[in-house]
């Protein structure tokens, strides 16, 4: 399967930010159940979960595949952050989980080195939860 097809096929995306001192933030999108939830590590009071509108959803299926985010987690696995990362002095790390229609799972992550075009992913995140998904 193509990489630009295989975003059709994703039913869960879980994307995590965190620092060195442990927090961060953990967004979750099923979309056969049509839910978007919620983890904040620095207010536990601030968690929540909602339902996936048609807006929503639709910025996602719009947006997702411009971020090349299947194809930078791929690279990441294979070891080539030069060629999709940027190194970074902060010592925070990201980790994404992504599962497709035919059960299999792309994991990735990472540490002082975020993806060049992490901040497409970013908007997506902040317009459909309407949270800031940035570390402190």
């Amino acid at each position: 399967m193509k990489a630009d097809k295989r975003y059709n096929f994703i039913t869960f995306l879980e994307v995590e930010i965190s620092s060195f001192t442990g927090g961060g933030y953990k967004v979750r999108y099923d979309f056969e159940r049509k839910l978007i939830s919620w983890n904040d590590g620095y207010m536990w009071n601030n968690n929540f979960m909602k339902s996936l509108t048609p807006e929503k959803l639709e910025i996602i299926t719009k947006n997702l595949s411009s971020t090349g985010m299947i194809e930078w987690m791929e690279a990441y696995n294979k070891g080539d952050l030069a060629k999709v990362g940027v190194p970074t002095a902060n010592p925070s790390s990201w980790r994404i989980c992504v599962k497709f229609e035919d059960g299999s799972n792309l994991v990735s992550s990472h540490t002082k080195n975020f993806p060049k075009d992490w901040t497409k992913l970013k908007d997506i995140i902040e317009s459909t939860t309407e949270m800031c998904f940035r570390l402190r």
